[in-house]
């Protein structure tokens, strides 16, 4: 009897991890679509200037430059919100212990790479 509680409880643990496990999963994927649409938002309030003046609508040059301030914080505010999600994954996912598929980050750090590169090329060239 005692032997079929303990199995019980065993199995209910390592179920409650695989729950910890995929919820994990799941707040990184959305840390990572919120990084996303960071950085899409930024996109759009560097571009507005040419929506505006396309339309005949004058704006001052200081609105412009703070509207393309803006945009470019917003822009690279996404991959520092992807590095945080990456670091708050990683650090629980080591707190849970070894799994028995392990632990593999190299297409998140690829991903991560071009994102940054991306960034990059567009905010300084």
């Amino acid at each position: 009897m005692k032997n079929e509680q303990m199995a019980l409880a065993r199995e209910r643990n390592r179920l409650a991890i695989s729950r910890t496990r995929l919820a994990n999963k799941r707040t990184f994927l959305a840390w990572c679509r919120t990084a996303l649409a960071f950085m899409t938002f930024g996109f759009l309030l560097e571009k507005i200037d040419v929506f505006l003046t396309s339309g005949h609508r004058s704006i001052t040059e200081s609105v412009r430059a703070e509207l393309g301030v803006l945009g470019q914080l917003a822009f690279i505010g996404g991959p520092v919100l992807m590095l945080f999600a990456g670091w708050r994954y990683y650090r629980l996912e080591k707190e849970l212990g070894p799994s028995g598929t392990g632990l593999f980050i190299v297409p998140e750090v690829v991903l991560f790479g071009c994102i940054l590169c991306g960034v990059l090329v567009y905010v300084f060239w």
